[in-house]
């Protein structure tokens, strides 16, 4: 694994036991985790050696950066994951009440609708290292012995403390997409039984969530989800009119932000918003990036470029749904 996909997102602060007198909080906090960075290296470095190349199918936020006030919409789904802090920072506190905390959870929902970020955001919450598992990449690669890499991650994930292993595109696990269908739902099972061997087999207090994300429900194995697994379920669902304003204006102020002045004009929302409708969160954000992108080949151009205004989000819409036709036939097959 490069060190890139092991590097720190920003500086931020992360919740950890303070540190010796002789030094500050910051000084602690960021020795502390840098000697945990170098340690996952090492670690990760030694799987290599026995897997192979992991660079682009396994990487590892020490300190991610993502927090829940950076996703719009979708208030239900991060009551519900933010929920799971408490599980990481002081799982103690589950056992005077007599249970124990919940291992995992199953984020479903159409693509680009902020699964990944709501994981994100749970780990950045709860000062947690991130491990995020590409599963398509990793089954791609590994085919059914992906389950024992996953076994290894979450071997290390525990050593480690305080983390939250995503495993992205859980429908991966049916491994339908390398093979014909008896040997895939030979080979899947085998493998999703040595996962849910490791799940079951993670200690109750063990300070970690397994966080997995579909859009395809039908393809999960059910004993995944089963009792002390991936028992909670939450939904993203598509973004409503509220959503996608607020989508656009988190999108908006990062743009602003970055570039450190205005770039877009007042928009008018009630034009704007219903031909956005059945767009993802990720969708409406790419919209406003490429009106910006109009804006930079205006200037490139010399010509005055302005302010993003509602009739350039419109054409940027109109165009957006257009290539979004030609992509779904590509992906079917029909233009093959």
């Amino acid at each position: 694994m490069r060190p890139a996909d092991l590097a720190f997102e920003k500086k931020t602060h992360v919740p950890d036991p303070a540190r010796s007198s002789g030094e500050s909080p910051d000084q602690g906090l960021e020795g502390q985790q840098w000697a945990i960075q170098r340690r996952i290296e090492d670690v990760f470095a030694k799987l290599g050696e026995k897997f192979g190349d992991l660079t682009g199918r396994v990487e590892v936020k020490v300190r991610p950066v993502t927090s829940f006030s950076h996703i719009g919409g979708l208030p239900e789904a991060k009551l519900a994951i933010r929920g799971f802090v408490t599980a990481l920072t002081d799982p103690e506190l589950y056992k005077q009440w007599g249970i124990t905390p919940p291992k995992g959870v199953l984020i479903y929902g159409p693509p680009g609708t902020g699964k990944s970020l709501l994981a994100r955001a749970l780990a950045t919450e709860a000062g947690a290292i991130f491990y995020h598992l590409k599963l398509m990449n990793l089954t791609s690669k590994f085919g059914p012995n992906t389950g024992e890499v996953i076994q290894e991650i979450l071997g290390v994930a525990k050593e480690q403390g305080r983390g939250v292993v995503f495993l992205d595109e859980a429908d991966a696990l049916s491994l339908e997409h390398l093979l014909p269908g008896g040997q895939a739902r030979e080979a899947s099972a085998r493998l999703v039984a040595a996962l849910c061997e490791k799940l079951d087999g993670l200690e109750p207090f063990s300070r970690l969530v397994v966080v997995a994300a579909t859009n395809r429900t039908d393809s999960v194995d059910p004993s995944l989800v089963g009792p002390g697994r991936l028992d909670r379920l939450v939904e993203v669902a598509l973004p409503d009119g509220p959503a996608q304003q607020e989508i656009l204006e988190l999108t908006r102020a990062q743009a602003e932000g970055a570039a450190g002045r205005r770039l877009v004009a007042e928009l008018d929302y009630g034009s704007v918003l219903p031909p956005m409708g059945g767009m993802s969160g990720a969708e409406i954000a790419e919209v406003l990036r490429r009106a910006l992108e109009a804006k930079v080949h205006a200037a490139g151009q010399g010509r005055d470029p302005g302010l993003v205004t509602t009739q350039d989000l419109l054409q940027q819409i109109d165009a957006y749904r257009r290539i979004r036709a030609v992509v779904e036939k590509i992906r079917y097959g029909q233009y093959l």
